[in-house]
């Protein structure tokens, strides 16, 4: 039951790969297919996701009401190492800020008039024999 995550996640058979980094992957592909549909219905466009450039990667890039929204999803099983989203250190947001910026230089024509980033936390936490 606890690898149920795994086949969600698209793991064969639900088994996984024994490459913890592969593993990673897949929690991380999970947690930001989660951020897209809550962000969709929250009413959000979803405008690309996982924009990759030299400056670095933003996992989506979504639009609402004429505001851009440049978005980090960090997915964790456990709570151990802290919040979800205190794996945004001030280094990985100067590397969003530089991907967002090379981003709207790409894309100026569209004339998005504001934008901001955010993060969304997914935990994905099985607590067994829970009562």
């Amino acid at each position: 039951m606890k690898d149920n995550w795994k086949a969600a996640a698209g793991c064969a058979n639900g088994a996984g790969s024994s490459d913890p980094q592969d593993e990673r992957v897949k929690l991380g592909g999970f947690g930001e297919d989660f951020a897209v549909r809550l962000l969709m219905l929250d009413g959000y466009e979803i405008l690309e996701r996982n924009f990759r450039c030299r400056e670095g990667e933003i996992d989506i890039i979504c639009a609402r009401g004429g505001h851009l929204v440049f978005t980090e999803v960090k997915t964790r099983r456990t709570a151990a190492f802290g919040r979800p989203s205190e794996a945004v250190t001030r280094r990985k947001q100067n590397c969003l800020r530089r991907a967002a910026a090379r981003w709207l230089a790409e894309n100026a024509q569209k004339g998005y008039r504001s934008y901001s980033f955010q993060v969304i936390e997914v935990m994905v936490n099985i607590i067994d024999h829970a009562f």
